[in-house]
């Protein structure tokens, strides 16, 4: 039981976290509920949810393909790293960029839905995190109803994530129109020091 909590609220920590910094979804999200109201940006965020648990559910069957490589194991964490540095490197190098003010006409669910497809990142994102959190022992993969309390997990994470903006809708609009460069900034320094953090137990910890 213990395991199975463990499993549903990794997703879901990891999820929310990855849905925090400033992206396409939550500067869209922000946009339809100043301009359309909550209930418009719940069909956004529900969209996005459904999306997500499918790309993830996606990413868990392919990560238990590989996993079981030993090799694959320890190599994890070093992909790991690499993904972290990486991003990290795009946010503090990505150019300062305040959101515009488009209107989008495309109704808010189906807007979800093209945004999240879009949003090819989140496919690699999860096969990775999957393989790191299996490794680690922090989640259980073993049999159908545990990769759908993984992957419900995800979405609601990805739900809350995007709530956070609906929320503070007036807020983070004045917020990323001011310091959105900054923002990625921090982003980026942050993704950078989990990067080196992720190198050092690769390094400590052989096959």
């Amino acid at each position: 039981m213990n395991l199975l909590i463990s499993t549903f609220f990794a997703g879901l920590i990891v999820s929310f976290l990855g849905t925090l910094p400033p992206g396409v979804l939550n500067v869209t999200v922000t946009r339809i509920t100043l301009r359309q109201g909550q209930w418009s940006a719940l069909g956004f965020v529900l969209a996005c949810g459904l999306v997500e648990f499918v790309y993830s559910y996606l990413a868990v069957l392919i990560t238990q393909l590989v996993v079981q490589n030993g090799v694959i194991r320890y190599l994890t964490d070093g992909l790991t790293a690499a993904v972290l540095l990486g991003m990290g490197v795009y946010y503090l190098r990505k150019p300062v960029a305040i959101p515009t003010e488009h209107q989008h006409k495309t109704h808010p669910f189906k807007l979800g839905i093209l945004l999240s497809l879009l949003n090819l990142a989140a496919f690699p994102f999860w096969t990775i995190y999957t393989a790191l959190l299996i490794q680690k022992g922090w989640v259980s993969l073993m049999s159908p109803s545990e990769m759908i309390i993984y992957v419900t997990g995800i979405a609601i994470g990805t739900l809350l994530g995007l709530w956070v903006f609906v929320w503070l809708s007036s807020w983070v609009r004045q917020l990323l129109a001011n310091y959105y460069h900054r923002i990625d900034q921090l982003t980026g320094l942050l993704l950078v020091g989990l990067s080196v953090v992720q190198c050092l137990v690769w390094l400590v910890n052989p096959l």
